[in-house]
């Protein structure tokens, strides 16, 4: 369909709010299209987070997603990135290589376009050529928002449509570990790197992979020691056998109440993204990596060599002016 019948095709299903099902105003949204009477119906969801998911099962009709993330008065503008999800994420610790990244892809069962003046700009179709699951947009004077048309249904089963997305600012006052991904990190920036990480863990890369769906450099990690791992989504019960699980800073074992088996001791390993643009690859040696989870991945933010973080780590908590206790 021409973006701009389609876009006049969204508008006159807003007037019909009434027939657009819920309407979301939160981080995450999750509905159905089955609650939606009208086959052009368009639902109106508000995301006024910097990071959230949208998951839309049945889906059919549109959806109108305006995002608001929480920004200073001052920084009007922001971008966007979108990680449609065509398979399920592996978790982000376990045990066997060989359960991870084994489901092959789905057919993401939308369109997605940016809301411009007077017109819609394609951003993701499911037949595009473009194998990257990430797409990005900026905002225009403050606004920014995203038509997410279901495809027409073939059959019976079951379809969803799923992403994960972040705002982010586009004023840089002070560090930030997103865009520090392809220098090496000063020590100021280390310390506060190993403060704020949702993985901090020293470990060895046993593995480089480019991933083009994701557009970055894969790299497998042996972990030697994991210092942090902040909460996820719980895995599969199934999976129990096999997957690492956690639940609070350095518990690395399941909660009693979820183990089945007696603890035992195996190798961790992890998968961190870092920009293909950064050119990285496997090196020798142990190193401390820090990772913040963004769109449902660990990316890096800082790597330094093992025995050059626990020179630093020393020397800072013998002085006293470590922003947290630094570990190693």
């Amino acid at each position: 369909m021409d973006p701009r019948t389609l876009f006049w095709t969204l508008v006159l299903g807003l007037t019909s709010v009434a027939e657009a099902g819920s309407i979301g105003d939160q981080c995450d949204w999750s509905g159905s299209g089955l609650s939606v009477t009208a086959e052009r119906g368009v639902t109106p969801v508000y995301l006024r987070c910097r990071e959230g998911s949208v998951l839309w099962q049945y889906p059919r009709g549109a959806l109108r997603l305006l995002f608001k993330p929480p920004l200073p008065a001052d920084e009007r503008d922001f971008r966007v990135c979108i990680r449609v999800i065509r398979r399920p994420d592996p978790p982000d610790l376990f045990h066997s290589l060989q359960l991870n990244d084994t489901e092959a892809t789905e057919r993401f069962p939308a369109r997605i376009f940016v809301e411009g003046v007077r017109k819609l700009i394609p951003l993701y179709a499911p037949d595009d050529g473009d194998p990257r699951e990430l797409r990005c947009f900026r905002s225009k004077r403050g606004r920014a928002a995203l038509y997410v048309e279901a495809e027409p249904e073939d059959g019976t089963k079951k379809r969803v449509a799923s992403f994960k997305y972040e705002a982010r600012s586009l004023v840089r006052r002070h560090y930030d570990p997103a865009t520090a991904e392809c220098r090496p990190c000063s020590e100021s920036e280390l310390e506060l790197a190993f403060c704020t990480s949702d993985l901090v863990s020293r470990g060895v890369i046993v593995g480089s992979e480019q991933r083009e769906d994701l557009d970055t450099t894969q790299l497998t990690l042996r972990l030697t020691k994991l210092i942090r791992a902040s909460s996820a989504t719980a895995e599969s019960e199934e999976n129990d056998d096999e997957y690492f699980r956690y639940d609070t800073d350095n518990a690395i074992d399941p909660p009693r109440s979820h183990r089945k088996h007696p603890r035992r001791t195996r190798t961790l390993h992890a998968h961190v993204q870092v920009a293909a643009r950064c050119g990285a690859g496997a090196g020798a040696g142990e190193f401390l990596v820090m990772a913040r989870r963004a769109l449902g991945r660990y990316h890096l933010v800082c790597a330094p060599r093992a025995h050059e973080w626990i020179e630093l780590a020393n020397r800072r908590n013998n002085e006293g002016t470590a922003h947290c206790h630094l570990q190693h």
